[in-house]
């Protein structure tokens, strides 16, 4: 990203991020880039809050993230993944390559964003969806994040959401058929959950979450996935305080849980 405040996109930053988004291709995920937590920290400015993860820095206990960022970025110049621009007060500008910068100004001009956390027994992962208009057109710039902190980059239309979510709500491959609603009062939860098989038994847990620009409020759903199949459990209503009066849990199949995120943004 060009200039010492990464927030003020110059032509170049528009362009890229343009470029990116044309990259994309009916029916796949388009790989552009894979970055480290310490390089998408310091190419977005360490000034500015992350909007997502950043696991293994910061399992890094006591370190310094500024020295931790400079030495992110020796490695990005030294792979000529980024240039430098000039030098100006003794601060030296660089210029990342459109391959990063179109990906790094897009997650923060999105129109609206879904995120997933899936816990497993092997730890967390978490996908990020960063929907964008063009010209009538939703693409998606995928951000997927592994426990290890690597973030991997990639473009396809928004009509590839839901089979991309699918694959990552359900790793096992076990939703196999909608079923009936169960409807559970918001002051019951807290007991009736944890003797439920349905998610009990559930070998991998997902908080899915979509905001849309100018709201200040997300709509959220939790996926259980296990071998009582797939079910996804949703607050309906409001009670006094503004929480969910009640909740709604009920097994989806492949079509149910591709339709998930779409209707997440709708809602």
């Amino acid at each position: 990203m060009t200039g010492p405040d990464p927030m003020r996109f110059s032509p170049d930053d528009v362009a890229a991020a343009r470029k990116t988004l044309e990259q994309a291709r009916a029916g796949e995920a388009v790989p552009i880039v894979i970055l480290t937590d310490e390089e998408v920290v310091i190419l977005d400015g360490l000034e500015h809050d992350q909007l997502v993860p950043t696991p293994w820095l910061e399992a890094q206990e006591g370190a310094d993230r500024s020295l931790v960022g400079r030495v992110a970025l020796r490695s990005l110049l030294a792979r000529e993944m980024v240039l430098p621009a000039s030098v100006t007060d003794g601060s030296v500008r660089i210029t990342a390559h459109p391959g990063i910068t179109g990906p790094l100004v897009l997650r923060r001009t999105a129109q609206e964003i879904l995120s997933a956390e899936r816990t497993t027994s092997g730890g967390k992962h978490w996908a990020f969806a960063y929907v964008h208009d063009e010209d009538g057109s939703k693409v998606v710039l995928e951000e997927e994040i592994s426990d290890s902190g690597h973030h991997a980059f990639s473009v396809y239309p928004f009509d590839h959401l839901g089979e991309r979510w699918e694959a990552f709500l359900d790793p096992t491959g076990v939703a196999v058929m909608g079923g009936k609603a169960t409807t559970i009062p918001a002051d019951a939860l807290p007991t009736q959950a944890p003797e439920l098989p349905q998610l009990k038994d559930a070998v991998a847990v997902s908080v899915v979450s979509a905001v849309r620009k100018g709201q200040d409020f997300l709509v959220n759903a939790s996926v259980y996935a296990g071998p009582h199949g797939v079910h996804v459990l949703r607050g309906e209503g409001r009670d006094a305080a503004g929480g969910p009066a009640s909740y709604v849990l009920q097994e989806v199949g492949p079509r149910g849980l591709r339709a998930l995120p779409e209707e997440l943004v709708s809602s």
